[in-house]
């Protein structure tokens, strides 16, 4: 289940922004995170809260919002991507509406630590650009 690999990876990046706001504790983590990853967001989700209770984040909400996969072709064509071919052991890869080449995902791949709330006597919502 790579969802606890990811769950550990963005949990220790919330905790590395705490400490940069001198927090004890993170209220909230909100991550992005692509329909294309073969990520499973309630997985995730279960992981997330399961992995956080050994640290800063035991009691954060989580939130997890979906981005749409979106591809573009080098015929110009951009879109939503018809059809993901594949399984959750390879990369999806979705072909190209117009031409059929294959496309490239421009968005919908992203597993992103997206926002990091801490308590008011911190900073009170810090960003989290380096998450895995």
């Amino acid at each position: 289940m790579h969802e606890l690999s990811v769950a550990r990876a963005l949990l220790d990046r919330a905790g590395e922004v705490a400490a940069e706001h001198d927090a004890e504790r993170v209220d909230a983590v909100t991550v992005e995170l692509g329909a294309a990853t073969h990520v499973n967001p309630d997985q995730l989700r279960l992981c997330l809260e399961t992995v956080a209770e050994a640290t800063v984040a035991a009691d954060a909400t989580v939130d997890i919002e979906t981005v749409a996969p979106r591809a573009a072709c080098d015929c110009g064509w951009e879109g939503e991507p018809p059809e993901f071919e594949g399984t959750a052991a390879v990369v999806p890869t979705a072909r190209c509406p117009a031409c059929g080449a294959r496309t490239e995902f421009v968005r919908g791949k992203e597993c992103h630590l997206t926002a990091v709330t801490v308590p008011d006597d911190a900073d009170a919502t810090a960003t989290a650009e380096d998450s895995p």
